[in-house]
C-alpha cells in the first residue's frame, strides 16, 4: 500500500469522528501543564472554536503537542488519532517526538484516560495498516519494535 492509499483509508475510516464532549488538544495541553481549572476550560473552548473536525488540525499542532494523548479521554484520542497518523505518514523522517509518542499510545491500546474502546473495526484496520507501514519504512526513524509490538498484541488481529 502506498502512502496516499493509506492516508485515504485513514480518512475514510475516521471521516465521521467528532470530538463531542471529549478532551481535545488544547484542553489536554493545559491539563499536562497542571493549569488552573479556568484555564483548562479555556483550552476546552479553544478546541471547539478552532476545529470543527480533526481534518482541520494543522500539522504544526501534531509536531508541537507530542504528549497530549496521555491526558485525553477515549473520545479525544479517537478524534485526534487520524490527524496524528496522517501527519506521521508525511513527516516520520523529521524526528518529531509525536511519531514515537503516537506509536506508544497505540501500543498501550489508544484507549484514553477512561480506558474505553470506541473504535470501529474499520478504524482498527486502518490503525493496523498504519503500524504495518511504520514497521516497513521506519527502521531508521521510528521505534519499529514498539510498532511491531502494538501489531502483535492489539491491532494485528484486525487485518
Amino acid at each position: 500500500m502506498d502512502t496516499q492509499e493509506l492516508i485515504e483509508e485513514i480518512q475514510s475510516a475516521f471521516k465521521d469522528v467528532i470530538l463531542k464532549d471529549g478532551i481535545g488538544i488544547n484542553e489536554a495541553d493545559r491539563m499536562e501543564l497542571q493549569q488552573r481549572d479556568v484555564l483548562i476550560q479555556k483550552g476546552r473552548n479553544l478546541d471547539r472554536m478552532w476545529w470543527n473536525s480533526w481534518t482541520d488540525i494543522e500539522d504544526k499542532y501534531m509536531a508541537s503537542y507530542s504528549s497530549v494523548m496521555d491526558y485525553m479521554d477515549a473520545a479525544g484520542v479517537k478524534w485526534v488519532m487520524p490527524a496524528y497518523m496522517i501527519y506521521i505518514i508525511k513527516h516520520y523522517k523529521e524526528g518529531s517526538f509525536s511519531v514515537d509518542s503516537t506509536i506508544y499510545t497505540l501500543e498501550a491500546g489508544a484507549l484514553g484516560s477512561d480506558k474505553l474502546d470506541l473504535y470501529t473495526l474499520e478504524q482498527k484496520r486502518a490503525i493496523a495498516k498504519f503500524l504495518q507501514f511504520m514497521v516497513a519504512v521506519g527502521e531508521e526513524w521510528v521505534d519499529v519494535e514498539s510498532a511491531q509490538n502494538a501489531l502483535d498484541t492489539i491491532w494485528g488481529d484486525c487485518l
